[in-house]
């Protein structure tokens, strides 16, 4: 990394780098979400990677040099930074063990027809490495994943519920869209307004966080 890009990267203040951060998992996990995983969830990835892992290793492909960032022709860092987990998302949902080891689809799924016709994405040979059904113990941790994400949603709401930007911020959010500027679009908010609102959303998740810890 050169000394100018150091410099830019450097000018970049911590309350910017908690935003641009915050904004990369909201966008890292829409990303997920529309690809396709042997564990089949969009959270907890192939190879022991999650959202998260994804989003650090972006950063840390940009700060090591990795990842040559150029500030001249790519002056939003964020947006860069975005095409790179777009990158690691993609590698991970192509490579091997993501793709060798797939689970075989529900009977009644939209996938089972293509898969008990040969799709190409099956390989007859591995299906005995993954079992269609899923273990008791996995089955409970699942039930029990989607209860806390559902509690934590259902506060979260219930927090909201005296500010209505705030509601449609989430609501947007939940849609699929990512981007400040789209949000904004979709709200009718000024950026201004929705940076406002950003951090007003993260003080409500801060004590969302704070009351599921303490149940």
């Amino acid at each position: 990394m050169n000394m100018e890009t150091l410099k830019t990267i450097s000018d970049i203040s911590d309350e910017e780098w908690q935003q641009i951060i915050l904004d990369l998992g909201w966008y890292a996990l829409s990303v997920s979400r529309r690809l396709r995983w042997r564990t089949q969830n969009p959270i907890d990835l192939p190879r022991g990677e999650t959202v998260d892992s994804i989003v650090s290793k972006a950063l840390e492909k940009v700060f090591s040099g990795d990842r040559e960032w150029n500030p001249e022709q790519a002056p939003d860092i964020k947006r860069y930074l975005m095409g790179v987990v777009d990158s690691l998302l993609n590698q991970l949902a192509e490579n091997k063990d993501n793709t060798l080891l797939t689970v075989t689809p529900k009977p009644d799924s939209a996938d089972a027809v293509a898969w008990e016709s040969g799709s190409s994405e099956r390989d007859p040979t591995t299906d005995w490495m993954v079992p269609a059904r899923p273990s008791p113990e996995t089955v409970m941790l699942e039930k029990e994943r989607i209860r806390l994400e559902d509690r934590a949603l259902g506060l979260l709401i219930d927090e909201c519920s005296d500010d209505q930007t705030l509601l449609k911020v989430l609501e947007a959010k939940m849609d699929g869209h990512d981007k400040p500027a789209e949000i904004a679009k979709v709200v009718g908010i000024s950026i201004q307004e929705m940076y406002n609102a950003t951090k007003r959303l993260d003080r409500k998740l801060e004590k969302v966080r704070g009351q599921i810890a303490n149940e």
